[in-house]
């Protein structure tokens, strides 16, 4: 089951959820991007998985060589001190890339932005309570999968209800695999779930409204 777990984590890794997001964004709403073209959606793709997922990792890499890290897992919380700093400024650019009336030579995409906000409150919110306890991050990554596909419920021209049946059983695989490897207790793990779906309601219902 270890090994199972294992591999449920690393294919589900954190910095990985705002790219599924993109993902979902653009898959489930064709009609809203569609005269954009291919080569823009894969740009916008690219821009999120680099700024979300490349940078951060090469970062704490960077920091496991230089022996700053003990391993990868981060397994105390004054060990994901710089790498929650890092990941939060890089989802700030990644942010900013898709705001609206910024001079830039790609369009913006205020789904994306709103997503990538959301992201950010969720794991500022993280790093505050990084002092008293280990958030999960898997199960924020998950539980803000659930928030943005049922926002994405009132654009999407498919039904998505069986999508979000089957998020929620993924995020609950994903919950489980994270206590059979002990990287967290049940209250981190809940904590994790409730963090990422906040982060993504508050971005697109309440802070969208003074943006």
């Amino acid at each position: 089951m270890k090994t199972l777990s294992r591999l449920v984590t690393g294919l589900f890794h954190p910095l990985l959820f705002p790219t599924f997001g993109t993902l979902l964004i653009l898959g489930l709403n064709p009609n809203m991007f569609g005269y954009f073209g291919e080569k823009l959606h894969f740009a916008w793709l690219i821009i999120v998985f680099a700024l979300t997922f490349v940078f951060p990792l090469v970062w704490i890499l960077m920091m496991k060589g230089l022996g700053m890290i003990d391993n990868l897992r981060m397994e105390t919380s004054r060990e994901r001190i710089v790498p929650f700093v890092a990941a939060i400024t890089f989802y700030l650019w990644a942010t900013w890339m898709f705001k609206a009336n910024v001079h830039m030579k790609i369009p913006s995409n205020q789904l994306i932005f709103y997503m990538m906000l959301g992201a950010c409150v969720s794991i500022s919110v993280a790093f505050f309570l990084n002092i008293f306890t280990r958030v999960s991050l898997h199960t924020l990554g998950a539980g803000s999968i659930l928030g943005l596909i049922l926002v994405l419920i009132r654009f999407s021209t498919y039904d998505l209800r069986l999508l979000f049946v089957g998020a929620i059983v993924l995020a609950g695989i994903i919950g489980t695999a994270t206590l059979i490897l002990k990287d967290h207790d049940e209250s981190e793990v809940i904590a994790g779930y409730f963090i990422g779906f906040s982060g993504q309601f508050l971005a697109f219902s309440v802070i969208s409204r003074f943006l």
